[in-house]
């Protein structure tokens, strides 16, 4: 049986690394996927999740863009990691690479697999709750919004950051009207929240 672990902001909060711990008994290796930043690799929140995952007692950590990189280490990853970014990118690439398929069998195993922000909007039902805040971060006119589905709602991360979601309209009455206009029922985190299933 696998778990899935839902957060806006990755271990940047105490009790998100903590409920993660518990989660992590003897595990040795993590993967995390930097496909959904341009920066890949390079990416700050990337190289801190390393970070925080070797101070965690991991022996293996390592970055893969499903985008250039073949995939076969998911297979055996005890943790998979997926940072955020451009959510529309990495749907788009997990499934051009066939990682999308894989994470849905690796989620029914004995694996953890971790989404943060855009990383744990691509893991649920649907991505379309992204086309209505930020429509012009589709930079691939992508089309489908369906996602990789291991979990069956939508997802908004951020919800309590209208920094990131400006506007004359809440970010709540945006949330409910998309909700009453697509049928999808859509989960929410602040920053410091997680959401942990399993699967």
């Amino acid at each position: 049986m696998g778990h899935l672990l839902l957060t806006s902001t990755g271990f940047f909060h105490e009790k998100v690394r903590e409920q993660f711990i518990e989660l992590i008994s003897n595990r040795k290796s993590a993967v995390i996927i930097t496909t959904a930043s341009a920066q890949k690799e390079s990416n700050p929140f990337a190289i801190q999740a390393r970070v925080d995952l070797l101070d965690m007692g991991f022996e293996q950590v390592t970055f893969l863009d499903v985008e250039r990189e073949k995939i076969d280490c998911l297979r055996t990853a005890d943790v998979i990691y997926l940072n955020g970014g451009n959510p529309f990118r990495l749907l788009h690439a997990l499934r051009e690479s066939g990682a999308d398929e894989l994470l849905q069998m690796r989620a029914k195993e004995d694996c953890v697999i971790v989404g943060v922000s855009a990383g744990a909007v691509v893991l649920g039902a649907s991505i379309r709750i992204v086309d209505w805040f930020s429509p012009s971060l589709n930079t691939m006119n992508l089309k489908n919004f369906k996602g990789c589905e291991l979990y069956k709602s939508s997802l908004f991360p951020h919800v309590d950051r209208i920094d990131l979601f400006p506007g004359t309209t809440p970010i709540e009455e945006r949330i409910h009207a998309f909700e009453k206009t697509s049928g999808e029922h859509v989960l929410r985190l602040v920053d410091s929240e997680f959401k942990i299933m399993e699967i």
